[in-house]
């Protein structure tokens, strides 16, 4: 397992109860990092992130910001 695996893995098993997450290849190198609530009926909202750890800050935020609604 790569290192990219065992972060999308670590990201699954924190929040995949939760948020859809996935990684999508660029064509010049690196990732994009991609999670999308999965009770959200508006498949567009979606977080980027360019680094795994970055992803989880945004999904920290966002679950902070839906429980202050």
């Amino acid at each position: 397992m790569t290192t990219r695996d065992q972060a999308l893995a670590a990201l699954r098993e924190q929040w995949g109860e939760r948020w859809e997450i996935w990684v999508v290849p660029l064509a010049l190198g690196g990732n994009t990092w991609c999670a999308r609530r999965r009770d959200d009926p508006d498949l567009r909202h979606v977080l980027n992130a360019h680094e795994p750890n970055h992803l989880a800050e945004y999904i920290t935020e966002a679950e902070e910001g839906s429980r202050e609604e």
